[in-house]
């Protein structure tokens, strides 16, 4: 099998041989020194249960587990591309939680997800705190940050201690 590739790969031109030896490179590069944003992600999903098995003692979760993944959608979408992003959706999906729990499992089954400009990937993933912030709080120079407030003061008089 081995002898067999090594046959195929001699007989290719030189420059493709080098692009697939670079690239292999690059993924042997990849495989071993992670991305920084990747590691903060894992940790905060590693947070996330932690804080997700304390809450769950105090609080029940509002809603059926597979609701959180359908918010972490919407609010994916909501905000993934450049142009016609929907905050309304977005503060109205995260005005739907009523306690810290239902925070906490969102934030973790949102994960880590990759935003677009023209479809083109833009930036390193985003955990949901962070897209939040960047889409509602940055934007047009700060102008839509009154969403934040918004959701924090709904948040404030439920009881939930998060921020965003």
């Amino acid at each position: 099998m081995l002898a067999t590739a090594k046959k195929h790969f001699v007989k290719l031109p030189a420059p493709v041989q080098y692009g697939l030896a670079g690239l292999g490179i690059y993924a042997l590069y990849k495989f071993i020194f992670k991305d920084p944003q990747d590691k903060t992600n894992e940790q905060i999903i590693k947070d996330s249960d932690k804080e997700l098995k304390e809450y769950l003692k105090k609080y029940k979760l509002s809603y059926p587990p597979s609701q959180y993944g359908a918010f972490a959608n919407t609010i994916y979408e909501s905000t993934k591309y450049g142009i016609g992003d929907n905050y309304g959706a977005v503060v109205q999906t995260l005005k739907k939680l009523n306690n810290n729990a239902d925070v906490v499992t969102l934030v973790k089954v949102y994960g880590a997800r990759q935003n677009y400009v023209f479809g083109i990937p833009a930036g390193e993933k985003r955990d949901l705190f962070t897209n939040i912030k960047a889409e509602l709080g940055n934007e047009y120079g700060g102008l839509t940050s009154y969403r934040l407030d918004q959701i924090n003061n709904d948040w404030k008089k439920k009881g939930i201690t998060y921020k965003v």
